[in-house]
């Protein structure tokens, strides 16, 4: 089933595109008509909506198609932020997660695959530490060499070591 999911996770990326555009559009409609403050009240919630289901969606098929760095390595802060929306689901309803990767990190020689599993294992354990209605705080920082990789529960939780990720060469 993996297979599966892997061979098609390109062509439902590309058809969710489409139909995401077609929504916006509309939505862009929509808000130019809205007649009073309830109407425009209605279509930003469609828009909120259209923008949280495309980064869902985008996270998900990350899963099955993660981004390609090729030769260069992998591009750690795009996994990460890709990964936001799945995480903040593995936390459940109230609970936030904040993500901290600046863009301009060293790529890293770990596979996205790798990388991701990574990501999930440190959230669940942070996740686990977090007070009832805590969250989540994911931060990668630039690091001799690479790159660290620190997941903390939020709002005061203990900071548990931060994991080195090796560059890529």
């Amino acid at each position: 089933m993996a297979a599966e999911l892997t061979a098609f996770a390109r062509p439902v990326r590309h058809e969710a595109n489409n139909l995401l555009a077609a929504l916006g559009g509309t939505i862009e409609i929509l808000l130019r008509g809205a007649a009073n403050e309830r109407d425009l009240a209605r279509v930003q919630r469609m828009q909120e909506a259209t923008r949280r289901i495309e980064a869902l969606l985008k996270s998900y098929l990350s899963l099955a198609a993660p981004p390609d760095g090729g030769p260069e390595g992998t591009d750690a802060p795009q996994v990460l932020k890709l990964l936001e929306p799945l995480l903040v689901l593995l936390l459940g309803p109230g609970r936030s997660v904040e993500v901290i990767a600046p863009p301009r990190l060293r790529r890293l020689a770990m596979p996205a695959p790798e990388l991701q599993a990574l990501v999930f294992r440190l959230a669940r354990e942070a996740a686990a530490a977090a007070p009832p209605q805590g969250g989540l705080r994911l931060t990668m920082d630039a690091a001799p060499g690479g790159v660290s990789l620190r997941a903390a529960p939020t709002p005061a939780g203990t900071a548990p070591p931060a994991v080195f990720l090796p560059a890529a060469p």
